[in-house]
Order: C-alpha cells, then sequence, then structure tokens
C-alpha cells in the first residue's frame, strides 16, 4: 500500500523523538512508494487547520507526533473524512498511542501505515451553549474535578514531571475542590448529583494510569459515562479509594451508563477537559459522534478496544 501521508510534527512537545529519528521515518515512507511530508505546528489549534488542509489536498494518512493535545487536534481536523489518523509517541503521556500498542521506535510506528489495518471509530464531542463551539474528543471529556486540575496544572510543570504533574495537583485539589449542584439528563433519564466528577469515556485508560472505563469500546456508537457524587473529605476519599481499587459499578454515590448523550445544566460554571487539554467553554451537551474517525491499528494486536469483527 502506498498513497500519501502527512506527518504533523508538535516541535514543543514533552519526549517527541530525535529530528534524525523522524526523517528516518520519512525516508522509509518514501522507500515504500509513499509521497510523505514533514510539517511542524506553530501553535495551539494550527495542527487542526494543517490536518484539514491535508484531508483537501487528497492526504491518505496524517500522522501525528507529539502527545494527546496534539493527536486531539489532528482527530479534529480529520473528523468525518476518509483521512486516517496515524501516531509515533511523544508528549506526557501518549494515551493513545499506548492503547493500541504503537512501538516507541518511530520507523516501527510508520511501517504500521502500510503494514496495519485501518478501522473506523466513535468520537465524543462536548459542545457549549446552543450554536456556540464544541470539541471533538478520542479518549475522554472530564467535568467537575478534572476539568478544574488540568485548568490549573502550570505547563512548566508538566514539562518537567510529565503525568506526575497531574496527579501532584490532583491530590492536592481534590481535597479543597467543592463538589458542583448539577443535573444531568443522559439518554434520557434525569440525575441530579453533587457533582464530583463526571467522565465520558470512549477508550479504557485514563491518562495512561488506570483503566477506569475499562469495559469502553471505541467502535460501538456510545460512551461510557461515570458520575462520581460527594460531600465533605470523607466522601472524597472514598471515592477516591473505589477509583484506584476500581470497586466503583453499583457503589454509592456513583452512576454507570452506556448512553449516546448526556445534557448537563449547572448554576455554578463546570471546567471541562477533553483528552488532557482544558476547554475554555463550559460543557452544555456530551454526544456520540459513530464511526468519525479512521485510525491506524497494529496489523496482529487485538485489544478490546475495539469490537472484535472488523479488519
Amino acid at each position: 500500500m502506498s498513497g500519501r501521508a502527512c506527518l504533523i510534527v508538535n516541535p514543543i512537545a514533552r519526549g517527541i523523538p530525535p529530528s534524525g529519528k523522524l526523517e528516518m521515518a520519512i525516508a522509509w515512507l518514501e522507500s515504500q512508494g509513499w509521497e510523505a511530508t514533514l510539517m511542524h505546528t506553530g501553535g495551539k489549534g494550527h495542527a487542526i487547520e494543517m490536518s484539514r488542509e491535508a484531508v483537501q489536498s487528497g492526504c491518505d494518512v496524517v500522522i501525528a507526533c507529539g502527545g494527546d493535545g496534539t493527536i486531539n487536534e489532528i482527530a479534529n481536523g480529520l473528523a468525518g473524512s476518509d483521512t486516517a489518523l496515524a501516531v509515533i509517541r511523544g508528549g506526557t503521556a501518549n494515551v493513545w498511542a499506548k492503547e493500541i500498542g504503537v512501538p516507541r521506535d518511530p520507523v516501527s510506528a510508520v511501517r504500521l501505515v502500510s503494514e496495519g489495518r485501518r478501522r473506523r471509530m466513535d468520537l465524543g464531542v462536548v459542545e457549549g451553549e446552543t450554536g456556540g463551539p464544541s470539541r471533538a474528543f478520542l479518549l475522554m471529556a472530564g467535568v467537575g474535578l478534572d476539568g478544574y486540575v488540568v485548568s490549573r496544572v502550570p505547563e512548566r510543570l508538566k514539562r518537567r514531571l510529565g503525568a506526575a504533574a497531574y496527579v501532584f495537583y490532583g491530590l492536592r485539589e481534590s481535597l479543597r475542590f467543592p463538589s458542583r449542584p448539577t443535573s444531568l439528563l443522559i439518554d434520557g433519564e434525569s440525575i441530579s448529583a453533587d457533582l464530583l466528577w463526571l467522565l465520558a469515556a470512549n477508550t479504557r485508560s485514563y491518562g495512561g494510569v488506570i483503566e477506569v472505563a475499562r469495559e469502553a469500546v471505541a467502535d460501538d456508537g456510545l460512551l461510557d459515562v461515570y458520575v462520581f457524587e460527594g460531600r465533605g473529605l470523607r466522601q472524597k476519599m472514598a471515592q477516591g479509594l473505589r477509583i484506584l481499587g476500581r470497586r466503583y459499578d453499583g457503589a454509592r454515590g456513583v452512576t454507570c451508563r452506556k448512553a449516546a448523550r448526556i445534557e448537563i445544566s449547572s448554576p455554578v460554571e463546570l471546567e471541562c477537559q477533553v483528552d488532557g487539554e482544558s476547554l475554555d467553554f463550559a460543557p452544555r451537551t456530551i454526544r456520540v459522534e459513530p464511526s468519525a474517525l479512521a485510525v491506524v491499528l497494529p496489523a496482529t494486536d487485538r485489544r478490546p478496544l475495539f469490537a472484535s469483527e472488523g479488519g
């Protein structure tokens, strides 16, 4: 298989491969008959524009090299098209690369462009006020505590500590984060909650650390929704222990559902993160967009993230 490939690199992302390794990856693609282009992002949102341009120019594959934020931007740019997303590992956590088993070596990673398999997967979409902004997510959207934490972790600390920066801030902020009175409509089911954390998951691994949504399937047309409630230090600690021990299904103060649409209403501003990046608008709706994105996967790896059937 050959065609046109575009490698989009976030040059300031933590842990990206040296330029020589990326040039070797490009050279391998060209040796297989691919027309390959390497481009660098110039700031926030640039990867969305670049990937949209790649679609318009007839590119077959866009290869993301950066963190989950870079991958999220490219997924937003490719959504609804036939141009597939592939990845080279980089960034703070790169949860998506870990989820699907992408090799660490850049040349081995780009070999999947020719030798891997392609599948279509769902995307989640967070929407603000009617007619307002929206943002797709590949992995997960979090409302409440983790949205609050992500919005406050200093960039310099992320670069220095990586994923540990979120753990440090999360432990500190969770002790003083107030639950938020929130009304939810989950596929028509009304729920009133003292909300600590709402997680809408399209994939399984949270931050590359723990499988919170351990039964999520990325191509089933549904999101795995978890609502964690609680007031006071004791209830917060109990919820934290449930999450760490993965003993929250059916627990008091926890609601678990598979759903296609969540409507959110609260008298206070709710923070939200998508794929580890803070949103600059309050979430009003979270919904699934079935089969919205084509992705490149390892040919022989059959992880349960995708349905068993399909190529």
